[in-house]
């Protein structure tokens, strides 16, 4: 980077640290600021830094405080790599962003790879290796690892492991079914209202095991999944919809999904989604036996690789109803599996009650936030019809959707 633009960029960060301190403005925790510039996509040519705030009444007192997020990025050229690392202090808990990431910058038209990088905690137990991804036309191809079963060696110690839930979960004792934190977006305004989280011992929990909860915070992006329990007909409108809109969709898929439907799977692969495991009967797995697990996740591995043997082996992992804790994301861990959550669902899997147009788009609209997971069910007809214009509306505001491959681990 020349020095002159090196000046420039960093009188701005200088400037804008100015203002926040005399007008007290708060930001929030994950923060999505522009470029500096020069070079080709969001990490190349030039450095930014921010120092942020963020109060919670979650019930957790490590979640007030304020830290600094910096970003490293590449020099500026046609493509680079660039780093994120968050550093905290006065109480921040340094969960996000801190496995690390190393991305490939990504150029205009969308092309691009993003892979894992070792994650910088040494207890992760996360078995996953390099995830790229790029885009050839309008199609998004992929190059993943094997899954990396060899866990499986050490299985005997799941059979004592305590099934814990964690230390936030608010359901009947026999439960421990997902729930994300609250984020509000304001669309005249732009700006992302963080209420509660979840507790700073739950989110580390699952960055251990390298699972899904919110993906990139640092940048307005999100991410489209979506169930398959039966089909109902909405899928085919659905892959319509993301082949038209060019966008990437993650599809889990459950047992009888998998041996009923195999020409929507097979649009599926074709088209630059990505297909992952939401098991073989749809259980609460939190409430099986660990031999159980393993048998629900090998039936939905073994049918579907007997349909496809060339597609990529099943990584994502989605546990029915959200139902997880400590002691199935181990499990799945050592079984080479990546579990993933959501940031934002709603009930839209009754299929005979579903929800109007504009308050399912509505409701969707209003829970966008940086790193966003959805939660969609693909037998919701509703789903299907506001698709597309959900899409461009993300599009809008100026927010990117990736495939999940490029969260990493």
């Amino acid at each position: 980077m020349n020095r002159t633009r090196l000046t420039a960029a960093l009188l701005t960060i200088l400037l804008f640290s100015v203002s926040c301190a005399q007008t007290g403005k708060t930001e929030p925790l994950s923060p999505d600021t522009p470029a500096a510039s020069g070079g080709v996509g969001r990490y190349a040519g030039g450095v930014e830094s921010e120092t942020d705030t963020l109060s919670s009444n979650d019930g957790d007192p490590d979640r007030t405080g304020s830290g600094s997020l910096t970003l490293t990025p590449a020099d500026s050229g046609s493509s680079g790599t660039g780093t994120k690392n968050w550093t905290s202090s006065a109480g921040i808990p340094a969960d996000a962003g801190s496995a690390g990431v190393s991305a490939q910058a990504q150029n205009p038209g969308g092309s691009g790879s993003a892979q894992t990088s070792t994650a910088q905690n040494t207890g992760s137990l996360a078995p996953f290796g390099a995830f790229d991804w790029w885009k050839e036309g309008s199609v998004y191809k992929y190059n993943f690892p094997a899954r990396n079963d060899s866990g499986m060696a050490s299985i005997n110690e799941m059979y004592s492991f305590p099934t814990t839930r964690f230390e936030d979960a608010n359901k009947p004792p026999d439960k421990d079914n997902w729930f994300p934190g609250q984020a509000t977006y304001d669309e005249s305004t732009g700006e992302v209202i963080y209420g509660w989280d979840r507790w700073k011992s739950t989110k580390d929990t699952m960055a251990k095991y390298g699972a899904i909860y919110r993906g990139d915070e640092t940048r307005k992006v999100c991410y489209l999944t979506f169930d398959c329990g039966y089909e109902y007909g909405a899928t085919e409108k659905i892959l319509d919809t993301l082949r038209d809109k060019q966008a990437p969709g993650a599809f889990m898929l459950t047992g009888p999904y998998v041996r009923t439907q195999h020409d929507l799977i097979e649009r599926m692969l074709n088209e630059g989604h990505i297909v992952g495991n939401h098991t073989n009967n749809h259980l609460d797995m939190t409430l099986l036996t660990v031999d159980e697990v393993i048998d629900e996740m090998r039936t939905v591995e073994e049918d579907f690789k007997a349909q496809f043997p060339d597609a990529p082996d099943m990584i994502y992992f989605r546990p029915p109803a959200g139902a997880v804790n400590e002691w199935l994301l181990r499990i799945e861990a050592k079984l080479g599996y990546r579990t993933m959550v959501w940031s934002y669902t709603y009930k839209d899997y009754i299929v005979y009650e579903q929800w109007d147009y504009d308050d399912a788009l509505n409701i969707l609209k209003e829970h966008l936030h940086p790193g966003c997971v959805y939660l969609l069910h693909a037998e919701s007809s509703t789903n299907a019809e506001i698709l597309p214009e959900f899409i461009d509306w993300i599009r809008s505001q100026g927010y990117e959707i990736e495939p999940i491959c490029a969260i990493g681990a």
